[in-house]
């Protein structure tokens, strides 16, 4: 993971900085290299053609790279990757609208969302609210997406923020306003709330040998001794086995990639997984195929045994989880 590029406590500006605005404050406006919005999404494409997109527009950035809060969560991990990929490879933040259910726009889970871009080497996370009614609920959620949180996380406040709303996001090191006049008015509150002042604390996981999968949108908390009850060749009938599977009970499914025409199957049909999975293929160029693909976090279970220094990169890439 490449961290953010500058300290904690920090408030950013996602607008670019007009010449002599700014130069007065007592705390710095840090500014992302490049501010990436949604891509058109286009029958057909996906994981690697987000990528290429992305890193067209990232170009040589080296600082860090934001995305714009109503971008999917599939669209998210992909600028990522771009951000790994590109030649500067900048920190990535991401941003993430929730509603009242800590539900992305996309459907997502809030929870979900950061276990998997936090897996993959993402620099931070910052959180908003859909609206002015889930502004009143954004404290409640973000305590307890802080406590899955093992990277900075942080708010987008609203221009007419006050000291009170401010100052409910106690474990909050980042802040960002919609613009530069939202973010100086941030920064004065911060000074009358002791936002300046705060430290870095991260949450210590719950259980130390535990791990979450991510499938479809949701995480699952599994622990090392967790059964994978079903298994699977993806081959043409792959949905019609995956639904006998679920009306059977099956809780975690193994699936096997054997082939390339398998896992371009599994990419397109991969909505469909709503458990925890683990992907096997015979050779490493094959499983880390399907693990771009997979707009998730995987497990890999040696059912096809891979060499140990071909899998590291893939934990670190992919946030692969070995049992």
């Amino acid at each position: 993971m490449k961290p953010l590029p500058f300290s904690l406590p920090a408030l950013l500006c996602p607008q670019p900085s007009a010449e002599g605005e700014g130069e007065d404050l007592p705390w710095p406006l840090q500014r992302p290299d490049r501010l990436l919005f949604s891509l058109p999404e286009q029958e057909e494409e996906g994981t690697q053609q987000w990528v290429e997109q992305f890193k067209a527009i990232i170009g040589d950035a080296q600082g860090f790279v934001m995305a714009d809060c109503g971008m999917p969560v599939p669209q998210q991990r992909a600028a990522l990757l771009a951000c790994q990929e590109s030649p500067g490879k900048p920190a990535f933040v991401a941003c993430l609208t929730l509603d009242e259910e800590s539900h992305t726009p996309d459907g997502w889970d809030g929870d979900a969302s950061l276990v998997l871009l936090q897996s993959m080497g993402c620099a931070a996370v910052l959180f908003t609210a859909g609206d002015k009614e889930v502004m009143e609920e954004l404290p409640r959620l973000f305590s307890t997406l802080w406590e899955d949180a093992r990277i900075p996380v942080g708010v987008i406040l609203p221009k007419e923020s006050d000291q009170q709303l401010v100052a409910a996001f106690p474990r909050s090191c980042l802040m960002m306003g919609l613009d530069e006049s939202a973010c100086i008015h941030l920064g004065e509150l911060g000074e009358k709330t002791g936002f300046w002042k705060r430290e870095l604390v991260i949450a210590a996981p719950p259980e130390e040998d535990w791990f979450i999968a991510v499938s479809n949108g949701r995480d699952h908390l599994l622990d090392p001794a967790f059964d994978i009850d079903g298994e699977l060749e993806c081959q043409g009938d792959f949905t019609q086995q995956l639904l006998d599977l679920e009306s059977d009970g099956c809780t975690a499914l193994r699936l096997l990639l054997p082939d390339e025409d398998a896992v371009d199957l599994f990419a397109a049909e991969q909505y469909m997984v709503k458990m925890p999975i683990s992907l096997c293929a015979q050779d490493p160029v094959l499983l880390e195929r399907a693990l771009r693909a997979f707009w998730g976090r995987a497990v890999y279970d040696g059912t096809w045994p891979l060499e140990e220094e071909d899998l590291w990169p893939l934990v670190k890439k992919y946030g692969l989880i070995l049992l």
